[in-house]
């Protein structure tokens, strides 16, 4: 009788010890999941590699007064005039005021359409070539895209 005790309190025991190894693996697994999935990380190119140089003040002053004409940081101004990458930072200014141009003609197309303006005789016309003229400003700004790709 203690015998069969003894063996059902081993096998027990067992059993348990099975279920938390069990438990423990499959957490486990779990963590190795969720370190391994998520969103994949881009693959960029890390800036490992440091440089540096000397220059006299007059050299570095007139580096930091080109620098300023572009919105980037000493750093990366130098990387690309040194791997000569084009500096088209200024060219997105005039794309921007073009856009707001456009919306603007867009805005005003959308008030004559209104009821209130039909003092005007030729306010069709008017339309028409706002039309036409935000279709120019369009057709521009796509074509530059189209050249850039």
């Amino acid at each position: 009788m203690q015998n069969d005790f003894l063996q059902k309190f081993i096998s027990q025991a067992s059993k348990e010890n099975e279920l938390k190894i069990a438990q423990e693996k499959r957490k486990k697994h779990f963590q190795e999941l969720g370190r391994k999935g998520g969103l994949k990380t881009k693959e960029n190119k890390k800036l490992d590699k440091v440089i540096s140089i000397r220059m006299t003040n007059s050299e570095y002053e007139t580096l930091i007064q080109k620098q300023e004409k572009y919105p980037l940081k000493l750093s990366t101004y130098i990387r690309n005039v040194l791997f000569e990458k084009e500096l088209k930072i200024n060219e997105f200014q005039t794309d921007e005021v073009l856009l707001q141009y456009g919306n603007h003609f867009k805005k005003i197309t959308n008030l004559l359409r209104n009821r209130e303006w039909n003092v005007f005789e030729n306010k069709k016309e008017i339309i028409v070539r706002i039309e036409n003229l935000i279709e120019l400003i369009h057709q521009y700004l796509y074509s530059k895209i189209q050249k850039n790709e």
